[in-house]
């Protein structure tokens, strides 16, 4: 009896070893086809009318006998086909803002082959909506970060018009006995108010600010001239240099100086003094501005929130934006409020050389 199963037994283990063999083989052929489905896509950097159009031959060799699609890209309609339209068809659509997919596969019936088939034609279909979120996704992060540079753009030129309603108040009191401090104000100031104009000349010409080269930046010749401008008493205590682009770094300071002056005048405060302690760390320097007056306690996680303000004429930009400038020059601001009520912001900044330091 056992000389009779066991012939038997050999064979059906063999069949059974043949058909395990064949899988494996067929499973590792399709595997090797979803890889290449998955590097054409990156090579062609996410593109769906591109893989659609370039996706044939790979699905072609996994068993998928053919390919009908429509797509409607930004209102631009495309279509194409390929192979034969028999067998198991799988259809899908997908629509994702602007863009609109309606395709449809068929697969061989041959067995085995078509599970393997089927699960390329799931892949493919995956990568196709994967690559029109992507797509979406990237427009959508353009579209934000336009809406942003106008935003900031709007707010530098409220700055410039400030700048000259302040130039034009001090034109409008001028008087014989103080040419000479007018003259020396509007040499300080016009500098800057220059400086603001070709950034936003260049932003509106050729969509963003064209991107600068690092210098050294003397942060307390900086900080003077920004009082200067702002009609507001400085005490500076200690003297670095940052290696940064200087009229981004100089930009982000003024958000910060310039809401000093807003209050004060809003609050007809006279001779108004803002401290700045200049620090040099082991990897970068601290920089920490208040002005010492005791304040009702502030919401702090607000200070950068995007439009809010306490002023009810503000936009709620200048901070965000010079929290922003400053990430962009490789550094970090906060606030902080001590339990007395004094307000400060701290700055760290990295890429520094230190010219002197007096304490």
């Amino acid at each position: 009896m056992l000389s009779v199963l066991y012939p038997l037994l050999i064979v059906v283990g063999l069949t059974i070893a043949g058909v395990i063999l064949i899988l494996w083989r067929q499973a590792r052929i399709a595997a090797q086809l979803n890889l290449a489905l998955i590097e054409l896509n990156e090579t062609l950097h996410f593109d769906a009318p591109a893989l659609l159009q370039q996706a044939w031959s790979l699905l072609e060799r996994g068993g998928i006998a053919g390919i009908h699609w429509q797509l409607n890209w930004f209102g631009v309609l495309l279509e194409d086909s390929a192979g034969v339209h028999t067998g198991v068809n799988l259809q899908r659509k997908i629509v994702i803002g602007e863009m609109s997919l309606s395709i449809d596969v068929w697969l061989r019936q041959s067995g085995e082959r078509r599970y393997f088939s089927r699960s390329l034609a799931e892949s493919f279909f995956l990568l196709l909506r994967t690559d029109m979120w992507i797509k979406s996704g990237t427009i959508d992060a353009t579209l934000a970060q336009m809406a942003k540079l106008n935003l900031f753009l709007q707010h530098d030129m409220k700055n410039i018009a400030q700048f000259i309603q302040l130039m034009a108040d001090q034109l409008q009191d001028a008087s014989s006995e103080n040419d000479a401090r007018l003259l020396l104000y509007l040499r300080k100031a016009s500098p800057m108010v220059r400086q603001r104009a070709d950034h936003i000349v260049q932003s509106l010409t050729f969509g963003r600010a064209q991107r600068e080269t690092s210098q050294q930046v003397d942060l307390g010749v900086l900080f003077q001239s920004l009082c200067d401008v702002y009609q507001v008493r400085l005490s500076l205590m200690g003297r670095v240099s940052v290696e940064a682009p200087a009229a981004t770094l100089e930009r982000a300071f003024d958000n910060i100086f310039k809401n000093y002056h807003d209050l004060y005048r809003r609050e007809s405060i006279e001779n108004a003094l803002v401290s700045v302690t200049l620090e040099r760390l082991e990897h970068g320097i601290s920089v920490i501005i208040s002005d010492h007056r005791v304040q009702p306690k502030r919401e702090l996680e607000r200070l950068f929130e995007p439009f809010w303000s306490c002023d009810p004429a503000g936009l709620g930009i200048g901070l965000y934006q010079a929290k922003s400038l400053l990430q962009e020059c490789r550094g970090e601001l906060s606030a902080k409020q001590n339990e007395i009520g004094e307000l400060s912001f701290h700055i760290f900044l990295v890429r520094t050389r230190d010219i002197s330091m007096c304490k």
